[in-house]
């Protein structure tokens, strides 16, 4: 059997509690949707601070939610056992063709979005962790490797128009409520980002001055295969400690807790 005819792996999802914690069950996706069961998904945005821009990205057309409308940079489910950041860095790479550090997703939001869709038979009942990514500059678009069977195109678009069309509920876009729970995106980045860009600029340079780069590396050749597979469950269970190290520091909770 050749590898293009082998089946798909059917994605799980850890089942959530209406206040967004884990239930201990996990279903395939389309379950989930099907049943109206509560789960989680992460929202990337890549925000242009020098433009003011927001990239978005056109569906694909073969996707069972909002085939062919513009939507966030970059978004996916958790799927069971992962964690937020890690789902976070691997939809945009696999997505955008971007990879980034840890650090540059900055946990902004915790947004509820409940709705049913395709004449009852989507049904999104979906805790979404919304992360933010500035840069300074837009990224050149010829940039971005588009995964096909999830983005057919990408661009930028001003903040502001971003918000009237979804005010208005164009019909092109994925809607969001702006006035409710979705309006953070636009008041965060708009309060943070309403001031001198350059002065700004110069403030973070001087404060990375202060630090050296430094490399960090693990020696591992006098590690057994047993003694590996337990490392790799350590540095799991970390991921998942600093995750949650995060949300508590952040004062973030999920909507409802």
């Amino acid at each position: 059997m050749v590898e293009s005819e082998l089946p798909k792996e059917v994605e799980h999802l850890d089942v959530l509690t209406k206040t967004g914690h884990r239930t201990g069950v996990s279903k395939p996706r389309g379950d989930v949707h099907r049943d109206g069961d509560y789960h989680r998904a992460v929202h990337v945005w890549i925000f242009a601070e020098s433009t003011q821009e927001l990239l978005l990205q056109r569906r694909a057309d073969c996707k069972d939610s909002w085939p062919g409308l513009w939507d966030i940079s970059s978004a996916g489910h958790l799927s069971a056992g992962d964690s937020s950041l890690t789902t976070a860095r691997r939809e945009l790479a696999e997505e955008l063709g971007v990879f980034l550090p840890k650090d540059a997703f900055e946990l902004i939001f915790i947004f509820l979005q409940e709705c049913v869709i395709n004449e009852g038979n989507y049904i999104n009942n979906e805790f979404n962790d919304v992360y933010l990514v500035t840069t300074l500059a837009p990224i050149p678009l010829e940039a971005f490797t588009l995964q096909e069977s999830e983005v057919s195109a990408v661009k930028y678009i001003s903040i502001e128009a971003y918000r009237s069309l979804l005010a208005d509920a164009d019909p092109e876009y994925v809607p969001y409520d702006v006035n409710a729970q979705y309006g953070q995106l636009f008041n965060i980045i708009e309060t943070r980002y309403n001031g001198n860009l350059e002065a700004r600029s110069l403030d973070l340079q001087k404060k990375l001055s202060r630090y050296a780069h430094v490399s960090l590396s693990a020696e591992l050749m006098g590690l057994t295969d047993a003694d590996q597979e337990a490392l790799a469950l350590l540095v799991k269970a970390a991921t998942i400690i600093d995750e949650t190290y995060h949300l508590q520091v952040s004062g973030l909770t999920y909507p409802g807790s």
